[in-house]
């Protein structure tokens, strides 16, 4: 049995390695990467956006501005089995 923090980690590492290790390094700032816990699974999602990320002025927004909208081109999502450790990829976006 794993613990939720366990397969977080080879879950991300699993979305990061199929997206691609140098790729994700390369564009490291302008990625995310979440978990979530649900049903003796473990839910990864990476992210990675190779154009540079939008700029916000912050003195011309009045107003709290969140980035959950972002468009991920390239994205990997997939459940880690906190029994075994076992990965299921679900997503994986890469243009072209």
């Amino acid at each position: 049995m794993l613990t939720v923090n366990e397969a977080k980690n080879i879950g991300i590492r699993a979305c990061i390695e199929k997206i691609g290790l140098e790729f994700c390094k390369q564009h490291a700032d302008n990625a995310t990467s979440g978990f979530s816990e649900e049903d003796g699974y473990v839910n990864c999602f990476v992210g990675v956006n190779d154009k540079p990320a939008k700029q916000y002025n912050i003195s011309e927004v009045n107003k709290l501005v969140l980035t959950s909208g972002e468009k991920w081109p390239y994205a990997a999502r997939c459940n880690v089995s906190l029994i075994n450790g076992n990965v299921e990829f679900y997503e994986l976006r890469r243009p072209n």
